[in-house]
């Protein structure tokens, strides 16, 4: 009997260690690019940078001054108290962020094959590729929110100043872009993503959430992640089931997903994603100011 309690012991802290170590690892998955803008793309593979954003190259060829890199940001779990749906109607908010990128077009076509409508969470590019791709996004009639023109974690979350700074950047192109201003936001990372305090200390993302509220934003969180930033290319399947489980027993979602070159899995789930959010009984929409609404950290 001894023996027995003993083994049952060690396996008990055996199991202890392990889910201390897998959390470890999802809080570490990332690497942080510090103050460093996109780069140009080469003939090798990029490495991994967050913070960086997706760009999109011209499909002439031409030399440009932004790339795509692949975008492994924190992967978030809310916990506080419910958030109660607005209606007893199941509503889809799919999500794209970090675009626009060589997948955008193709996102766009799958979802106009299924009448969907989405939202776009861009960053900022100066090429005529990437301000097409703008205004083919508005023509479709799908929402354009701001991720911040940089998505650079160093730059913008030094302080309230700087991260509005970089979101006027990016209001002003798409104004004369597409001929208006955003009013809804994301957070690069998410409202509680805990590397913007390297940059602005522990409460500078309470300051933001305030502060982006206070001048006319809605921003906007997520509660169904396709975990496809949880890897560099994560697996296709698991891009589904992640949006389908997390999907169970709640009316409104918020899909977080990426408009990413290389996240090519995300592309490729999209279909199977939107078939069985439809069987599931969702409606699709895309996102405004007074839409639904999902927020980590409240300000």
């Amino acid at each position: 009997m001894a023996d027995r309690k003993r083994l049952a012991g060690f396996y008990a802290i055996g199991f202890i260690i392990f889910v201390g170590a897998a959390g470890w690892t999802a809080m570490h998955i990332h690497t942080e690019q510090a103050g460093q803008g996109p780069g140009q793309v080469g003939a090798s593979v990029p490495g991994l940078m967050l913070g960086s954003s997706p760009e999109p190259v011209s499909e002439q060829g031409g030399r440009q001054d932004e790339q795509d890199v692949p975008v492994v940001e924190t992967r978030h779990f809310y916990s506080g108290p419910p958030h109660a749906p607005s209606s007893r109607d199941k509503v889809a908010y799919l999500t794209f962020d970090d675009g626009p990128s060589k997948s955008t077009r193709e996102i766009l076509r799958i979802l106009k094959g299924y009448g969907v409508p989405a939202t776009f969470f861009v960053v900022g590019t100066q090429s005529p590729e990437g301000k097409s791709l703008y205004r083919e996004i508005a023509a479709e009639g799908h929402a354009l929110g701001n991720h911040t023109y940089s998505h650079d974690y160093h730059r913008i979350y030094q302080s309230a100043e700087a991260f509005m700074k970089d979101v006027r950047k990016l209001d002003q192109l798409l104004e004369e872009t597409i001929g208006y201003r955003p009013d809804i936001l994301r957070f690069p990372g998410g409202s509680n993503n805990h590397l913007g305090r390297k940059s602005g200390g522990k409460g500078i993302m309470s300051r933001l959430a305030g502060r982006v509220q206070e001048e006319g934003y809605q921003y906007f969180d997520w509660n169904v992640s396709s975990t496809d930033a949880a890897a560099p290319v994560q697996d296709k399947e698991m891009i589904i089931e992640s949006v389908s489980n997390a999907s169970r027993g709640k009316n409104q979602v918020i899909v977080l997903m990426h408009d990413n070159t290389y996240k090519r899995t995300t592309v490729e789930a999209l279909p199977v994603v939107i078939r069985k959010l439809k069987m599931a009984g969702f409606r699709f929409d895309k996102l405004d100011k007074s839409s639904f609404t999902f927020q980590f950290l409240k300000p």
